[in-house]
């Protein structure tokens, strides 16, 4: 068994957005030489979220409008009395759609669906964003 780390820095430019991330992983996946295992892509900011989704660019964008009216950003939120900020309905979006996914590596390959692509949401952008890629699994070399 191998284990891999990697980081993928994100310099997000909008208020809320979806980056395809599928290529960064592929790469990161090609460089580790695991050929059997599983892939955990997983980012610790609490207002952004990691998901897997159709890779229909339009539908990212149908994704930020329904979290739009699904949780809009109410001045009636604790949170946004405080402190810590004015972006409780970025944290919420972030619980919803959530952190980390898992995705099992075949023969050196993600294994996604036929439309499915692997994104970051942004949620209270722009910002610098982490996410951490941890592969284990099977090298090459021993299959």
């Amino acid at each position: 068994m191998k284990v891999f780390n990697d980081t993928i820095r994100l310099q997000t430019t909008q208020k809320s957005e979806d980056i395809n991330i599928t290529a960064m992983v592929e790469a990161i996946i090609l460089e580790s030489d695991i050929y059997e295992g599983t892939v955990t892509i997983f980012t610790g900011h609490t207002t952004a979220s990691i998901h897997l989704n159709n890779a229909d660019p339009e539908l990212a964008k149908d994704l930020h409008d329904f979290l739009n009216e699904a949780i809009p950003n109410k001045p009636t939120y604790r949170h946004n009395k405080g402190d810590y900020g004015r972006n409780a309905h970025a944290h919420f979006k972030s619980l919803l759609i959530g952190n980390s996914v898992t995705i099992p590596i075949n023969r050196g390959r993600i294994t996604l669906g036929q439309w499915q692509a692997l994104y970051f949401s942004e949620f209270d952008g722009p910002r610098n964003r982490l996410i951490s890629v941890k592969i284990m699994g099977v090298p090459a070399r021993h299959t």
